[in-house]
């Protein structure tokens, strides 16, 4: 290609570009997407179009789609020298492809050796990649030569945590919130922390630091005040599994004085918990009350935490009961969970995997509660396919089972809201509410938790889950 043809093309991509700018001022950003998107094909060596692409992208929601982008600009786009590689590294990161970052830090810590931001940077990247012994060698390289930075203390604690050494981790988030006090996401972790510890007090009060939600009305926020003849919109945060945790403290008998209490949430959730007994509406919806109260702050205001419901159901749809106790002969299955999710190549599995275990029990009546299974993803397993619909459809198909047999996503805390027999599939380092042992959880009481001994190795769960599987059968 010639120098001129070359330059025609730049030219021709950056009127593009040009032309998805002024689209998106407009509010059209569906149409400035496609600009970018053309571009991109007219110049793919050029990595700035990448990222203005996968900016737009991230704009509207379209996580998944700018990871997919900037993994193909690595593999096309041009990187002249280490600190435009570090950019892109960066790009990575924030749309959760951390681990696809690690050639692009690594490349730029060969070039800056001493720099203490991109030697954290790579440890970061492969963390993300589930390499945390490696990681821990570059963190500790980024702490020499920065011992006071709170950005390297905080990644030593979540690599200290990614190596199931939670105690240490504690250790790594405090030093870290003495360099920056002010640090809501360290706050945040070490609430973590001190869940995975059992100081469930302490983790409260930190996990007050994460980002609230506003009701965006003239509602107080509430802080324990006397309810008497007062309304009170509980506001839904973070994804459905925490809408379905955390619902059961809506009916507290300190809440329920109220002469009104209205809960927002997702809106195929919306159906649901109005079907369950809940004054529910759309998180999108606005209604004035005189107070609001962010939903996961509930055991925090209310001074309470799981078992001052003893983990008992709370979700109960009329007609729909759970099964009763006994004998195992319908089960459902999920293997893997949203993959926009951080953590999902280490929560999920394969549906390899997973078929091993149901082609070992042909006398089970098996159901694939799995989001977008894909034809022939199950070849030579019999088992019905739960309808696709909202979560209240759902819910009906959970109380059919006998058991549900889940990776840690949220229809596992559905089921468990339900009632419903829970068999859940724990990684090596679990979520903060699974505490870091036991096969029993305070959060639901028909939950039996089967736990990783050794980071990946799904293997011995499902031999585990197979043996029980055995045991539970009618012969």
């Amino acid at each position: 290609m010639t120098v001129a043809v070359v330059i025609s093309v730049e030219l021709k991509a950056a009127a593009l570009c040009a032309e998805g700018a002024a689209l998106a001022e407009t509010g059209d950003r569906a149409s400035a997407i496609r600009c970018y998107q053309e571009a991109v094909a007219h110049a793919p060596a050029l990595l700035d179009l990448h990222l203005i692409l996968a900016n737009a992208q991230v704009l509207v929601g379209r996580t998944l789609d700018a990871r997919e982008t900037l993994r193909h600009a690595v593999r096309v786009a041009s990187r002249a020298d280490a600190t435009v590689e570090f950019a892109l590294g960066k790009a990575l990161v924030d749309v959760g492809a951390g681990a696809d970052a690690v050639p692009c830090f690594a490349r730029a810590r060969a070039a800056y050796p001493n720099d203490p931001a991109v030697v954290s940077a790579l440890a970061a990247a492969l963390r993300e990649a589930q390499r945390p012994d490696r990681a821990w060698t570059e963190i500790q390289a980024a702490l020499r030569l920065a011992p006071s930075d709170p950005v390297a203390l905080l990644t030593a604690a979540m690599i200290r945590h990614d190596l199931a050494d939670f105690s240490g981790a504690l250790h790594w988030c405090n030093a870290s919130l003495r360099a920056r006090p002010d640090s809501s996401g360290a706050r945040v972790t070490r609430a973590y922390l001190h869940f995975l510890l059992c100081d469930a007090p302490a983790g409260w009060h930190d996990f007050e630091s994460r980002p609230l939600p506003r009701s965006g009305t003239a509602a107080k926020v509430w802080n324990g005040e006397s309810l008497h003849g007062k309304t009170i919109l509980i506001m839904g945060e973070q994804g459905v599994g925490d809408q379905f945790q955390f619902i059961r403290f809506s009916r507290h008998p300190t809440l329920l004085q109220a002469s009104q209490v209205v809960v927002s949430c997702q809106p195929d959730v919306v159906s649901l918990l109005r079907a369950a007994g809940y004054d529910a509406i759309s998180r999108d919806q606005r209604i004035e009350t005189d107070f609001c109260v962010p939903l996961l702050s509930l055991p925090y205001r209310l001074g309470v935490d799981a078992e001052w419901d003893s983990g008992a159901a709370y979700l109960a749809l009329p007609d729909w009961p759970p099964r009763p106790a006994g004998p195992v002969k319908r089960v459902g299955f999920v293997w893997a969970g949203n993959p926009a999710h951080r953590n999902d190549s280490a929560r999920s599995m394969s549906v390899k995997q997973m078929r091993e275990v149901l082609l070992a029990h042909s006398n089970v009546e098996f159901v694939c509660m799995q989001h977008d299974v894909r034809e022939g993803e199950l070849p030579g397993i019999a088992c019905e396919y739960s309808a696709s619909g909202d979560w209240l459809a759902t819910a009906r198909e959970l109380c059919t089972l006998d058991v549900l047999m889940t990776v840690d996503t949220g229809i596992a805390h559905l089921a468990g809201a339900l009632g419903v027999p829970v068999w859940l599939l724990v990684p090596h380092v679990p979520d903060w509410r699974w505490a870091g042992s036991g096969s029993q959880t305070q959060w639901y009481v028909r939950m039996r938790l089967f736990r990783q001994h050794a980071r990946g190795d799904w293997s011995r769960v499902l031999t585990n889950v197979g043996a029980c599987l055995k045991d539970s059968l009618v012969v």
